[in-house]
């Protein structure tokens, strides 16, 4: 790449992702701070797109500048351990989990390196946390059995919810409902998130879905839940056979996409394999009509297009399969900028530029 091209932001958020969906490409690449051994677990963008945020088994945030194409800050985490590292919506404030010591979730200031907040309440290790995307409120999930309703300004949860399993969970784009995942009882409850102490409003049964199209994972594997930034679907990913999209509002299945070739190596929820942690490897472009997700054991990237969707057509293969480097076991869509990152032992910047080579950092 020329000193330009790494100079410069990434797409520019005026082109159509459609016009663009065929031509990413791997441009450059981060180690983490042992490449042979650890692994990248959580990838989060900040709102504005200008920033995005690492955390690996190598207990390090590391935090990049996407205008710049470069890490800028490195802050260890060795006496805890972080999983699912989030921005809030103060660009310089990151929220993660805890993998030792204790299951507490930790409110992290970047400018001066200093724990700004705990929120303890866990008594087993957080599997989700979901920030809303219209307020200071955010969820977490636990192995506890428990949903935890936080704020960042109170290290007291605002209230709890005791369901079997609820693994996953995710804001819809207004804020006001919460969707939350329940492995073992394979459904989906639907809460209105002013009144998250009543009985969800309505429940999605994944089991008659899951014994047609992953009957051998049933009640296990899920590795991820994301509304549609259009509010139209519901995506709740799978370890390995592939992904359920959803109707957001009646939980009818619109289509199964297909065309992984195995697992991306990284735990569910639930797993006891010892693999290293995840948060899926499939999310939704920020216009709602495409997922992009790991193609398992291989490099590409796999893309599916909503438009493509037909009433009787039960499952969906890829688009396309946009050529890569190494396994996608994380990936997400920057919010703002036309660019995609995802990781496994190392994070890549995809731009849609098809004569760009990759770069090493």
């Amino acid at each position: 790449m020329t000193e330009d091209q790494q100079q410069a932001p990434a797409a520019p958020a005026t082109q159509k992702v459609s016009d663009i969906i065929n031509g990413y490409r791997p441009v450059k690449a981060f180690k983490t701070s042992k490449p042979e051994t650890s692994y990248v677990t959580s990838l989060d963008f900040d709102d504005q797109g200008d920033y995005l945020v690492a955390a690996g088994d190598d207990e390090v945030i590391q935090v990049y500048d996407i205008k710049e194409g470069k890490a800028t800050k490195s802050v260890p985490s060795k006496k805890y351990g972080v999983h699912l590292a989030r921005f809030t919506h103060h660009s310089r404030q990151v929220l993660h989990a805890s993998t030792k010591v204790d299951d507490s979730l930790r409110l992290l200031d970047l400018h001066n390196e200093g724990y700004v907040r705990y929120f303890s309440g866990h008594t087993d290790k957080v599997t989700c946390l979901a920030l809303s995307p219209g307020s200071d409120s955010f969820i977490s999930c636990s192995k506890d059995n428990t949903i935890a309703i936080w704020d960042l300004n109170s290290r007291h949860a605002q209230g709890k919810l005791n369901l079997s399993t609820p693994y996953l969970a995710a804001f819809d784009p207004s804020a006001s409902v919460i969707a939350i995942a329940s492995q073992s009882t394979s459904s989906i409850l639907l809460y209105d998130f002013r009144n998250y102490d009543r009985p969800p409003f309505s429940t999605f049964d994944l089991a008659p879905y899951e014994e047609k199209l992953t009957p051998s994972t049933r009640g296990r594997a899920w590795t991820r839940l994301e509304f549609s930034n259009d509010g139209k679907y519901l995506l709740l990913g799978t370890d390995y056979h592939g992904h359920f999209i959803l109707d957001a509002f009646d939980g009818t299945l619109k289509t199964f996409l297909t065309g992984k070739n195995g697992s991306p190596g990284r735990a569910a929820p639930v797993s006891t394999t010892g693999k290293p942690l995840g948060q899926g490897d499939s999310c939704f472009t920020p216009d709602g009509r495409y997922v992009i997700g790991g193609s398992g054991d291989q490099a590409d990237v796999a893309v599916w297009d909503m438009h493509q969707i037909t009433e009787s057509n039960s499952s969906l293969q890829p688009m396309t399969k946009l050529s890569g480097r190494g396994r996608t076991a994380i990936i997400e869509h920057n919010p703002r900028y036309n660019m995609i990152a995802s990781a496994d032992k190392e994070i890549l910047f995809w731009l849609p530029d098809e004569n760009t080579e990759t770069s090493e950092k």
